[in-house]
């Protein structure tokens, strides 16, 4: 499997040069810079999720604790 990832990710860093080499105008351009925003956008999506999911699962033991009845 991460030999998959790895090809999936040697061909996009090579559509990526493909793409910035490309003239100013060009359709390529615009499509990989588009394409690269909407990774971005995405991956800061998914880093606040985890950021949210982290600060939820670190108080799960203090209200299980709360829970506990001696």
């Amino acid at each position: 499997m991460s030999r998959i990832l790895e090809g999936v990710f040697v061909l996009g860093c090579s559509l990526v040069g493909l793409g910035m080499g490309a003239p100013e105008g060009s359709g390529v351009r615009n499509t990989v810079q588009s394409s690269v925003q909407l990774i971005a956008l995405a991956q800061s999506g998914v880093a606040q999720n985890v950021a949210k999911l982290r600060a939820s699962l670190a108080r799960v033991p203090v209200e299980i604790l709360g829970l506990r009845r001696d």
